[in-house]
């Protein structure tokens, strides 16, 4: 552990969820697409990065209308992320990426991240999900107008980072419009600033929104590289940063 930290001052965190993906994809699909891309990264980078242990389980309480589906509460996966990164900063890591898999997991990390700058402030802590960093990428190929879980966007990258993840003979078209929606579901996607969010069993019968009959590895391949290449040059610079200074005590207040 202490040969590994003195070559690798950076530990990428996969973060996944254990939920249904639609009738073509696997109970694991978030998980081992965060996985697979961590590997990636670390392989572009080597030996400066290690990855840590994937947490496969999130919150997933939007899909638990379909069997199979695991969820933790966001107390527990706030603590398990808190804890994880505690631990790795009790063995003298000071860089950590948390590379999430699972959309519904982004509040968690969210809040889970400032409760640790707060209390390991002599460290740097980063997070992004996938697909949230190639939107460019996603937009160039005229995807569904309804799209996020299962749909053409998520099957492809994992047609090419892990096609056993994948039963194409049971892919399906899933909700792809918003009028498709019932008045509920219609109003939850009316804007994107707005929060209203909807269990999947009440979007779509097979709790997939989107087109993954239109999905292809080479899609998902150019998702994926676009990916890497972004983060890798953002992990490149997060190495070569300095250290916080602690945090100094805060000044007398002056009497008046």
């Amino acid at each position: 552990m202490e040969a590994a930290r003195e070559v690798a001052p950076l530990v990428i965190v996969p973060l996944g969820s254990c939920e249904q993906h639609g009738r073509g994809m696997a109970l694991q699909t978030d998980t081992v697409r965060a996985v697979e891309l961590a590997k990636l990264v670390a392989e572009r980078m080597a030996p400066r990065a290690v990855i840590a242990p994937e947490t496969t389980v999130g919150l997933s309480e939007h899909h638990m209308g379909f069997p199979g589906t695991l969820t933790l509460s966001p107390e527990t996966l706030q603590q398990v992320i808190y804890e994880i990164v505690h631990s790795l900063h009790r063995h003298g890591w000071r860089k950590v990426f948390l590379l999430n898999g699972h959309g519904g997991n982004n509040a968690v990390v969210d809040i889970a991240s400032i409760r640790i700058r707060a209390d390991f402030p002599d460290m740097h802590l980063a997070s992004s999900g996938i697909s949230a960093l190639v939107p460019d990428v996603i937009s160039q190929e005229g995807v569904s107008e309804l799209r996020g879980h299962s749909c053409e966007v998520e099957t492809s990258q994992a047609l090419y980072l892990a096609p056993d993840l994948v039963r194409t003979e049971s892919l399906v078209s899933g909700t792809h419009r918003r009028s498709d929606l019932d008045p509920a579901g219609r109003l939850s996607r009316m804007h994107p600033a707005i929060h209203f969010p909807q269990p999947y069993h009440r979007l779509d019968p097979n709790g997939a929104l989107g087109d993954a009959t239109v999905a292809s590895a080479e899609f998902g391949e150019r998702q994926v590289k676009a990916a890497l290449d972004r983060l890798t040059s953002f992990l490149e610079q997060f190495i070569a940063l300095p250290l916080p200074s602690s945090p100094s005590a805060p000044a007398t207040p002056h009497s008046v």
